[in-house]
């Protein structure tokens, strides 16, 4: 029996209410209000990593429910595959939850990466800062080449973006970038949506 014209709009309807309630929770949680003694730490809310453990634990549990007390004749090595492969694709999030914590100060930056390396740029060093809309990131590009990203979905991003204005040169930041790093000053970092 076919089914009413109408549950395909309700299921679509009700997938989109739920993405924008849990894009708002994770756009909310970012701008939440912190104790001084973390305001030169950028970390990312734990809606990041309740994401990444959401995702992980669903699409890992899909691949084995589908091999063992699920197993229909749908379930290939590909299928499973393709779920461990959607679990894995988590694994950066969690990772970058606990390892992309950065520390600023009136000297410079203290970065960690996604997978635990950690090192230092002083603002002094900074030849370049811009916005990468694509990726959501602040990209710092020192003398020597080296690159710190900073997530726009980081807590901390005001302190960020004032350390930055007060302490690197405006030669040195994109035109369009200067313009979100005043917005973040204030409060209002980029949309991480659009």
């Amino acid at each position: 029996m076919s089914r009413e014209w109408w549950v395909p709009i309700v299921q679509w309807t009700l997938w989109g209410l739920a993405m924008a309630v849990v894009m708002g929770w994770v756009a909310k949680s970012r701008l939440r209000k912190r104790p001084d003694s973390a305001r030169c730490t950028l970390a990312h809310p734990v809606s990041t990593l309740v994401i990444g453990v959401v995702g992980a634990v669903f699409f890992f549990g899909i691949a084995i429910i589908s091999n063992t007390v699920g197993k229909n004749p749908t379930a290939t090595l590909w299928t499973t595959l393709t779920f461990v492969g959607f679990g894995l694709a988590s694994v950066p999030m969690i990772a970058d939850y606990f390892f992309a914590r950065h520390r600023v100060s009136e000297q410079g930056i203290e970065y960690g990466r996604m997978f635990g390396q950690r090192g230092s740029l002083r603002w002094s060093e900074v030849q370049r800062v811009r916005f990468a809309p694509v990726m959501k990131w602040f990209v710092l590009e020192a003398t020597s080449g080296a690159k710190v990203r900073v997530s726009a979905m980081l807590l901390g991003l005001p302190e960020f973006a004032r350390v930055v204005l007060l302490h690197v040169t405006k030669e040195a930041i994109e035109s369009d970038t200067l313009v979100f790093l005043q917005e973040t000053e204030q409060g209002r970092p980029p949309n991480v949506w659009g």
